[in-house]
């Protein structure tokens, strides 16, 4: 048994990954990452079913602590491992249902402990977990991807912090920063059409209207920071998610336009990409 060696899962709303983590450092053991597609909208059954057959493949790689750590959606009561996620398009068929039981029955033998954790705040644990802003003590972490996600750390400990509905330029922050605001105004400059991020990231030619658009991103955003610095001095800002992949289109214009408020918190771009929460997941039971 080796008890660093953490079980991190991290599930969203059509897939599950998992990978055995080493919670001393932050890295994952070799091999043991697993990804699935899931259909959420399946029967109970073949949900825990299909997450069980991933979180064994990973389990298998190598000893462990026999502790998982589950970045899971909400609404989710963590504590007592029970679903209330119901009308949001992914498994409904959990409601009401105790998780950590179903998950029990099917896993191998030797699990000793399942723990649920809010998802929002498991990609910034890992984060200050084992990355640059581990040295700071007050950080900000932003997820941008399909929607806005956020997170507060405060002496090692993030929790989420739902900027995304924090009122901003006469809507809300996910208004603003997430992948639908930027499809629509890369469509709107361009008068060409394209239909995700992954789009406009991959396939896009580099040209006025991208840049256009994620010149106006680093406005808001700046906008935004400063705002948010005037309230809570952070002493940090860490980027995640798809279009943080795209930050040498943003990043510098950012840390200009912070600069020119003389905010001087640091920005960092995660490098732990897709497997930032299952590794904040897994370090977050051991803090």
């Amino acid at each position: 048994m080796n008890d660093n060696i953490v079980l991190g899962v991290d599930i969203g709303g059509s897939h599950i990954t998992a990978a055995l983590v080493d919670t001393s450092d932050g890295t994952i053991v070799a091999g043991s990452i697993q990804r699935e597609k899931i259909d959420s909208a399946a029967d109970a059954d073949h949900i825990i079913q299909a997450w069980s057959t991933v979180m064994n493949q990973s389990l298998r790689f190598a000893g462990n602590s026999g502790k998982i750590a589950i970045a899971m959606p909400g609404p989710f009561d963590y504590q007592n491992g029970v679903s209330y996620m119901k009308s949001m398009g992914k498994y409904d068929a959990l409601y009401g249902m105790n998780v950590r039981d179903l998950l029990c029955a099917q896993l191998s033998e030797g699990i000793s402990e399942i723990h649920f954790i809010n998802d929002a705040g498991c990609f910034l644990q890992g984060e200050v977990s084992h990355g640059p802003a581990a040295a700071y003590e007050e950080v900000v972490g932003f997820t941008l991807g399909t929607g806005f996600g956020s997170a507060i750390a405060k002496g090692g400990l993030a929790l989420d912090a739902d900027y995304w509905c924090y009122p901003f330029m006469g809507g809300i922050c996910e208004d603003f920063f997430s992948s639908r605001w930027f499809v629509s105004t890369y469509n709107k400059y361009s008068s060409l059409s394209v239909n995700n991020v992954k789009e406009l990231i991959c396939d896009v030619e580099l040209g006025g209207p991208l840049l256009q658009v994620f010149d106006e991103f680093s406005m808001n955003m700046g906008v935004f920071l400063t705002q948010l610095y005037k309230k809570h001095k952070f002493d940090c800002v860490v980027f995640g998610g798809n279009i943080a992949k795209a930050s040498s289109l943003f990043l510098p214009q950012l840390k200009y336009y912070l600069k020119t408020m003389a905010i001087a918190a640091p920005v960092y771009i995660s490098s732990k990409g897709e497997t930032a929460a299952l590794i904040g997941a897994a370090c977050s039971i051991v803090h």
